[in-house]
């Protein structure tokens, strides 16, 4: 039997999808109904049946009010899966034991397209979405399978983009070699009742990392550049001294650093267009200062013992207490030397690309989750670097989510298009 058209949740969202942290927004194309998303890139996953007590379904309003996607249990039937174990998503994976943790490799050359991380927790985001807001219209948990379509946004990394856009966006849809759309099945398991969730995308939009972000500043205008100016000026007045909003979003010649967990990527916009030509992906970042200094924590200090990198991090960013104040000094050393090299490879790779986008460059914008912690070393490497270009070091508080933003205008711009060609009367 077809499900009625009324019946089909749509959803148009953009997830980004990072070595750290998946920072995504979605809407409910028919209730209008935003969620934004921020979660751990990392899930457990286990074969047992029972992995956490399930909750009783009277409980799934005041759940779904909360936040959702970090705590997902789901299992998934898909291509893009090799295997159906139930997997805990989100913050709510940080605390299960005896389960296998994953999360991005940011050691190494492994695609992160190739990754099947990257599969699970954009399946998981929708999923969590639909069957969220179908709770929130209902009250409880729906008797029947939830039929969606999807329109995303995703990124690749710049180094990935060129060649693989065109297949990533295929994998989720499912047009290589078939006729068929690909189906995606995702059954949620949190509550007494297991749900199911029928994924179907209709369209993917691929975009270059950093890419996205810089298109998020163009399209939000004036707005977002007075914003990000006045911000700079509280920090530092002389960066951006004569520059007026309507002069940033005019300009056409730009360099990115966006500074992620695994990556950093350049992405080079030349009169208003992104130039991959000259953009470039450097295979580290700021997780993999993380990692290296744990190694040579455990090689030397038996005190300073992390069971991953998020849990370093975490450490590094708390307030310690007089109790462990001498830990968190000696681990602060210790990434502190390793962001040192880190910063290095970056202003390198960052002066290549100069060179490559030449003399027309009119700014340069900095910016990602990675961003925040090591300002103090790069910020001013990069001005010497730049020279006379304007180098605008954005706050990671709001600059992490500008990455996400892009990726939803495109998806949200093809959208339109579709309802504007479609003939007068036609509904999906």
């Amino acid at each position: 039997m077809s499900a009625n058209s009324n019946d089909i949740i749509t959803l148009t969202g953009g997830i980004d999808v990072g070595n750290g942290y998946v920072k995504g927004v979605i809407q409910n194309t028919k209730r209008e109904i935003f969620d934004e998303i921020d979660l751990p890139s990392a899930v457990v996953s286990t074969s047992r049946t029972s992995p956490k007590v399930p909750l009783p379904d009277a409980d799934a309003a005041s759940v779904m009010a909360g936040d959702f996607y970090n705590q997902l249990d789901c299992s998934l039937t898909t291509t893009l899966v090799a295997a159906s174990d139930r997997r805990i998503f989100g913050r709510a994976a940080l605390s299960v034991r005896g389960s296998k943790f994953t999360e991005f490799e940011v050691l190494g050359k492994h695609s992160k397209a190739d990754q099947e991380l990257s599969k699970v927790l954009v399946l998981g985001a929708f999923a969590a979405k639909a069957l969220r807001d179908y709770v929130r219209e209902n009250g409880a948990l729906p008797d029947h399978e939830l039929r969606v379509h999807v329109r995303a946004g995703l990124a690749l990394p710049i180094s990935e983009f060129v060649a693989r856009r065109h297949a990533y966006a295929a994998e989720f849809i499912g047009l290589l070699g078939s006729s068929d759309p690909a189906v995606h099945l995702v059954t949620i398991k949190n509550f007494s009742t297991p749900v199911s969730v029928r994924l179907q995308f209709v369209d993917v939009q691929v975009m270059a990392e950093g890419a996205s972000a810089q298109f998020a500043i163009t399209d939000k205008g004036e707005p977002l550049a007075q914003a990000l100016l006045d911000d700079l000026r509280t920090r530092d007045a002389s960066v951006v001294e004569g520059v007026t909003a309507s002069d940033l979003v005019a300009v056409q010649n730009t360099i990115g650093v966006d500074i992620g967990e695994g990556t950093v990527n350049f992405p080079v916009f030349t009169d208003g267009r992104f130039n991959p030509e000259a953009a470039a992906t450097l295979d580290e970042g700021y997780g993999t200062a993380l990692m290296n200094a744990m190694e040579r924590m455990s090689e030397s200090d038996a005190t300073l013992q992390f069971s991953s990198r998020k849990q370093l991090a975490d450490f590094l960013h708390a307030k310690p207490s007089v109790l462990v104040k001498n830990r968190h000094q000696r681990a602060a050393g210790f990434v502190e030397d390793e962001a040192g090299y880190l910063v290095d490879e970056i202003v390198s790779s960052f002066g290549d690309v100069l060179s490559q986008a030449g003399a027309t460059t009119e700014v340069v914008y900095v910016y990602g989750g990675g961003s925040g912690p090591i300002k103090h070393l790069l910020h001013p490497a990069l001005l010497k670097a730049a020279g006379d270009v304007p180098v605008l070091y954005l706050d990671s508080s709001y600059s992490r989510h500008l990455n996400r933003e892009g990726l939803y205008i495109a998806a949200r711009h093809v959208e339109q298009q579709a309802v504007a060609a479609k003939p007068a009367g036609k509904h999906s």
